[in-house]
């Protein structure tokens, strides 16, 4: 038996083939976020991985440098309601999605915040990640720290040493930004 695919078949798998992951690049939100992951690194954007849950105040700079040698980090004495002393970095990536630049806080010599700026066309999908990652955020009616529902209404996440704080919604020309504090830094926060 000679079986021969008609030229039609072939020709319409090749174009599948071929257009079917270039769609998936250009007009999914997942294969957005994959592309531009990789253009930021081959542009030689920093990537930085970081596990939220834990995150501890109870690590100095030079431990926490320790562990981001390749992060380019510009560090100052800068006294904010967050510590005594910032360092920033330029970032591309921040755990898989796309982000402009990662900022930790020292209170004296030990961390005491972690901002993360990330691209605005991202927040639903670090709202995804995060509550992948976390579970759910903490609910009202708990005993946990709470923030009025509403437009500045935030999400946030209790970790063994702190909150990851994320607004839920973002308005136009808000900052998208997303934060680590530990339970000492938040009013009613159990230790």
């Amino acid at each position: 038996m000679n079986f021969k695919v008609p030229t039609l078949y072939k020709r319409l798998l090749a174009f599948v083939a071929v257009i079917g992951p270039i769609f998936w690049l250009v007009f999914t939100e997942d294969g957005q976020r994959r592309t531009d992951t990789v253009v930021l690194t081959l542009w030689g954007e920093d990537e930085i991985k970081l596990n939220l849950q834990a995150l501890d105040n109870q690590v100095t700079e030079e431990e926490f440098m320790k562990v981001f040698p390749d992060i380019e980090w510009q560090c100052q004495d800068q006294v904010s309601p967050f510590g005594n002393r910032l360092c920033a970095s330029k970032i591309g990536v921040f755990n898989g999605i796309p982000a402009h630049y990662v900022t930790v806080f020292f209170h004296d010599k030990w961390v005491n915040g972690v901002k993360i700026g990330y691209r605005k066309n991202y927040h639903t999908q670090l709202k995804t990640q995060l509550w992948q990652q976390m579970g759910s955020p903490i609910a009202e009616g708990s005993d946990q720290p709470q923030v009025k529902r509403g437009p500045d209404s935030v999400l946030h996440w209790s970790t063994n040493t702190g909150h990851v704080i994320l607004k839920e919604e973002l308005a136009e020309n808000e900052e998208p930004s997303l934060m680590w504090l530990p339970f000492s830094m938040l009013p009613n926060s159990s230790s």
